[in-house]
């Protein structure tokens, strides 16, 4: 490991003892302590399992292992889950969405000095004002400021821009903006005449719990927030802390700017418990954020040392709840074996000890750690509960944007081949793919063999080898780090995940949209049902620019997508069609490759996918889908199928649903359930796939 990637990884890491390592600071914390957790008096909830290769890291020490930011801003959105970029949830249409596009990277109030948090909450928004009862609102806490605003229509920007310009932006500037022009200053700066738009604004008096809960994002926080935030709702009662559910009722007339107070039934304390979105560190489960009013006082009614702070826990249990309750919020002490770090109302960050004085110790650290892993056994074949190392062979770049990565097993005749060799006997499936920085995962579809992709790396069907067809996304974690490797560089897949198993459900039909790296579950579905003499095939191939699909125009060079297809299309004859649909600077074209022609839909009637429907990704065995009358479909069906960006599957069929930290088909909807809607005489002919 190079010592970048060691500086690294001291500063993900960011603390300064492991189990059999301390390092011993002189300066005295900046607030009390304690040194552990008490032990808990009574029983309490078990530490939950989590899967083997999601293990929480007890090694790497927690101090100072926060994000930078001044302001936490909590959307209310009533759910315990959102999918992994909480913006595309709900299809994009989402107050997260909004505020990160005004004081995200690329927002007109970005200030990298001054960087705002948007996450998403379990807590329910607040009704809409009883003289609006139409009105569709959100409602956000904003911390450590410790305010709560109920109301922000979502008609349009301008309440969410008056929230950002009222209370989000700082007071002053940073002096890196000295140099600004008086225009741009103002642009960065709070105005509270702004904050005259939102009405019905309160002071939060409650200690605020938060805990992630992120299960579309990493499953060791899905599985752990729930079972944290029951032991809280437990535990702070039993201290004589009263523990707050359901939506805030702010009373009132429309323009009132009076803090409300909140309720707490005649005890002294209150608090909210809830679930929020990814806050870093997933390896550190449980997370925990308490949120301590600037009112607060102990329990034996003295000035609250923590008071106004905010401070984040790890590696929190069950176990440790009454303990956090006891010593943090009643006593004011920061419990230190679990501390990750703080922020004071005014932002500063709280650490333990200097921060930046250890990344050297941390580096060793993290070379001790290498060395010993290196040293244990051979890693497993690849497999469904465990990551294993594969290596890229080779690279190549199709696009701007996109490339191909030809991966192999490690070692070479790892007893992985003979499982991927069954995956293509099934037919659709897909691996994970691990970014081992941020310990997030994704799932991407292998490419089938083809005489055109063949190259120096030679086929990949047989031998153990994956090709995989990436498109670097902007904000894209997974396809961000997969970019910036080279070959003979380490990749971490999971698998094989075997989807439908479409030979079973297909009859004569098959109509398969694909949205830009969509493509490659449609080139499996080709390679899987077209040895079938009865079946035809007709491709859909929607991108956004036209070297994304260089030859799907007719012309002589043919990008590696198309000329597989032409390959298909030349040993299938008429059963094979395909076309091309760019979107470029906003204008929609077809290109139709050589023999295609336009995609008719006839009059048909579409199959819908059951909210019960088989998980994506799962075996694929149970079929529970329903035709129109609520009939079972045991398959025999012509499929319309797609796969794509979630942009493009919530607008042509909408977007598939989370539930219990899964992926599931979900209702047909966008421009597909339209159609339904419009002809509810269709033929009960298709099955409608979202891959």
């Amino acid at each position: 490991m190079t010592m970048h990637r060691l500086l690294a990884r001291a500063c993900t890491r960011a603390a300064f003892s492991t189990p059999n390592r301390s390092f011993a600071a002189k300066a005295s914390p900046p607030f009390p302590t304690t040194p552990v957790c008490p032990a808990p008096s009574c029983p309490c909830a078990p530490t939950p399992d989590l899967p083997e290769d999601l293990p929480i890291d007890h090694r790497a020490p927690l101090n100072g292992l926060i994000s930078n930011y001044a302001q936490h801003v909590l959307v209310c959105t009533g759910k315990d889950d959102w999918p992994s970029r909480i913006e595309e949830d709900n299809s994009g249409d989402n107050l997260a969405a909004d505020l990160r596009e005004l004081v995200g990277p690329k927002g007109k109030f970005n200030d990298p000095f001054h960087n705002i948090s948007v996450l998403n909450s379990s807590f329910p928004s607040s009704p809409p004002p009883k003289r609006r009862p139409e009105l569709q609102t959100s409602s956000v806490y904003i911390l450590p400021h410790f305010k709560y605003v109920p109301f922000l229509p979502r008609v349009s920007f301008d309440s969410a821009e008056a929230l950002v310009k009222g209370y989000l932006q700082p007071d002053t500037l940073h002096p890196m903006h000295d140099g600004l022009s008086p225009i741009h200053r103002d642009r960065l700066l709070r105005q509270p005449a702004y904050q005259s738009l939102l009405w019905g604004v309160r002071d939060v008096k409650e200690v605020v719990v938060l805990i992630c809960g992120h299960g579309g994002r990493d499953r060791r926080c899905g599985i752990y927030g729930p079972v944290l935030r029951a032991e809280f709702e437990k535990r702070l009662p039993e201290r004589g802390v009263e523990v707050s559910k359901g939506p805030v009722e702010v009373e009132g007339e429309e323009g009132a700017a009076a803090a409300v107070e909140g309720a707490a039934s005649g005890r002294e304390y209150a608090a909210r418990v809830g679930l929020i979105s990814h806050i870093g560190g997933h390896k550190f489960a449980g997370n925990v954020i308490v949120y301590m009013p600037p009112t607060l006082r102990t329990e034996d009614g003295l000035a609250h040392p923590l008071a106004g702070h905010g401070i984040w826990y790890g590696r929190v249990e069950p176990k440790h709840v009454e303990g956090i309750v006891g010593e943090t919020i009643l006593k004011g002490r920061v419990i230190k074996e679990l501390f990750r770090g703080g922020i004071k109302q005014d932002g500063q960050i709280l650490r333990l000890w200097p921060f930046a004085a250890l990344l050297i110790f941390a580096a060793v650290v993290a070379l001790a750690d290498d060395a010993i892993l290196s040293a244990q056994s051979p890693p497993k074949p690849l497999n469904q509960d465990t990551f294993v190392p594969f290596t890229i062979i080779s690279r190549e770049q199709v696009s701007p944007t996109a490339f191909l990565l030809t991966l192999g097993p490690a070692p070479p005749r790892s007893p992985g081949v003979d499982v991927i060799k069954r995956a293509w006997e099934h037919g659709l499936w897909s691996v994970e793919v691990k970014q081992p920085e941020l310990q997030v995962a994704r799932d991407y579809t292998p490419l089938p063999s083809s005489p055109s992709l063949v190259g120096e790396a030679g086929p990949v069907e047989g031998n153990g080898r994956l090709r995989l067809y990436i498109r670097r996304m902007e904000k894209g974690e997974v396809s961000g780090y997969l970019a910036r490797l080279k070959v003979g560089d380490t990749v971490e897949l999971r698998g094989p995940r075997l989807a439908f198993d479409v030979r079973r459900r297909v009859g004569k039909k098959v109509i398969f949209f694909a949205g830009g790296t969509g493509i490659a579950p449609a080139l499996q579905a080709a390679r899987a049902l077209l040895d079938h003499p009865a079946v035809e095939m007709e491709v859909v191939w929607a991108n956004r620019r036209r070297e994304d699909c260089v030859g799907c125009d007719g012309g002589e060079k043919k990008g590696p997508v198309v000329a597989m297809m032409e390959e298909l299309r030349t040993r299938y004859g008429e059963r094979f069609r395909y076309s091309c649909t760019l979107d470029e600077e906003g204008s929609t074209s077809v290109r139709a490759g050589a023999g295609a022609a336009p995609v008719n839909l006839g009059i048909v009637k579409l199959v819908v996918s059951d909210d019960k429907d088989t998980p994506a990704g799962a075996d694929g065995q149970r079929c529970q889908c329903k035709d129109g009358e609520g009939n079972p479909v045991k398959g025999g069906k012509n499929l319309l199928m797609f796969s794509g960006p979630d942009g493009f599957m919530a607008h042509y069929v909408g977007a598939k649903v989370w539930a219990g930290g899964k992926e599931l088909q979900g209702p047909v909807k966008g421009a597909v359930g339209d159609l339904k809607r419009k002809y509810p005489s269709f033929g009960e002919d298709w099955l409608v796939l979202k891959m």
